[in-house]
């Protein structure tokens, strides 16, 4: 089970990790964004650290409709406990969970400040 927390501004945050292959883990929080369906945003200066190269650029369409191209790059993240490689898209915002990564979980926020966030596998899925 993932845990995380609500912020004061009704912000819902879990910790995720970055390993590389021979570099160190690195920590980092992230706000789960009910709005994104892919799966992971990342700062550049993180991608970089890890030497990760893109693999690709999309299309993104953003909340107020316009549209950017992103780079989209591979990055092992541990997941519920479990090193799994996603797709990580490079934006200069803070960390985002999307939709993708929540995929086969139930998720729980007790939408209060200091409330608990919950991301639970869904058995059997």
């Amino acid at each position: 089970m993932i845990r995380g927390v609500v912020t004061n501004h009704l912000e819902a945050w879990v910790d995720l990790a970055v390993v590389g292959d021979d570099l160190p883990t690195e920590n980092f929080s992230a706000v789960i964004d009910t709005g994104f369906s892919d799966f992971l945003t990342l700062p550049i200066a993180v991608l970089e650290k890890f030497r990760a190269v893109p693999v690709t650029h999309v299309i993104v369409t953003l909340a107020d409709g316009s549209e950017i191209i992103s780079q989209l790059f591979e990055l092992t993240v541990i997941w519920d406990g479990v090193p799994t490689t996603i797709d990580v898209h490079a934006a200069e915002v803070e960390p985002l969970v999307g939709m993708a990564l929540l995929a086969g979980h139930d998720l729980h926020i007790r939408v209060v400040p200091d409330g608990e966030v919950t991301i639970a596998a869904i058995p059997n899925v």
